[in-house]
C-alpha cells in the first residue's frame, strides 16, 4: 500500500484522542449511571430485534472495543469511494478457492459476547471456513471473501460493514457504515428503481 498520504499521521494522531476520549468517557458514564447507559444504547437499538442487551453492552468500552473503533475510524480516513465514481475492481475468492475480481463477482448479479465466535484469521483457509457459515444461512446471492491482504475492505472502507450498490463498474450507492448507521431499504429502493 506504500506510504500513507501527507497528513495522514496527523488525523490519525487525531482519530486517537477522538477514540480515547469517547472509551473513556462512555467507560465512566457505564459506572456512575449504567441505568441511564442502558436506556441510551437500548434506544439506539431499538429497531434491531436480534439486538440484547446483555449480549453486547458488556462489551462496549472494553480495551478489545477501543482498538476496533480505532481500526474502523483509521480505515475510513483511506476511504476513496464515491457515488458514481469508479468502482475499484479489487480480488475477493470464491469458497471454491478460486480467485476473482469483484466486478467479476458483481456480473453474476448483484465480536460481540453470545455472537459467533470466528477468531482472527490467520490464512485464507480460516477466512474461507468463516465465510461457510453464511452458507448454512441460504443466502440468496453468491458469498465471496476478501485476500489476506483486505484490498477489498480497504477500497470500500468496509469495517466492520458497508453497503454499495455497483452497476458496470461504477458505484450506484454507497451506505454509511455499520451496523448501525447503515439502512438496508435504502439498498432496496435503489435496486428495485434499477428493476423499473
Amino acid at each position: 500500500m506504500g506510504l500513507p498520504r501527507p497528513g495522514l499521521w496527523l488525523k490519525r494522531l487525531w482519530v486517537l484522542l477522538q477514540v480515547a476520549v469517547q472509551v473513556a468517557v462512555g467507560k465512566v458514564f457505564l459506572i456512575l449511571f449504567p441505568e441511564r447507559v442502558k436506556q441510551y444504547i437500548l434506544a439506539m437499538n431499538e429497531k434491531n430485534p436480534h439486538f440484547s442487551y446483555d449480549n453486547w453492552a458488556p462489551t462496549f468500552y472494553s480495551m478489545q472495543y477501543f482498538w476496533f473503533v480505532l481500526k474502523v475510524r483509521w480505515q475510513r480516513l483511506e476511504d476513496r469511494t464515491e457515488p458514481g465514481g469508479l468502482a475499484p475492481n479489487c480480488p475477493v475468492v470464491q469458497l471454491s478457492g478460486q480467485r476473482c475480481h469483484i466486478w467479476d463477482f458483481m456480473q453474476d448479479g448483484w465480536a460481540f459476547k453470545n455472537n459467533v465466535n470466528i477468531r482472527t484469521h490467520r490464512n485464507l483457509q480460516d477466512r474461507l471456513q468463516a465465510a461457510r457459515l453464511l452458507l448454512d444461512r441460504s443466502p440468496q446471492c453468491p458469498v465471496v471473501v476478501d485476500t489476506m491482504e483486505n484490498q477489498s475492505s480497504q477500497c470500500y472502507a468496509a469495517l466492520p460493514e458497508r453497503l454499495y450498490v455497483l452497476q458496470e463498474g461504477r458505484i450506484l450507492y454507497k451506505g454509511k457504515s455499520g451496523p448501525w448507521n447503515y439502512h438496508p431499504e435504502e439498498v432496496r429502493a435503489v435496486l428495485e428503481k434499477l428493476h423499473r
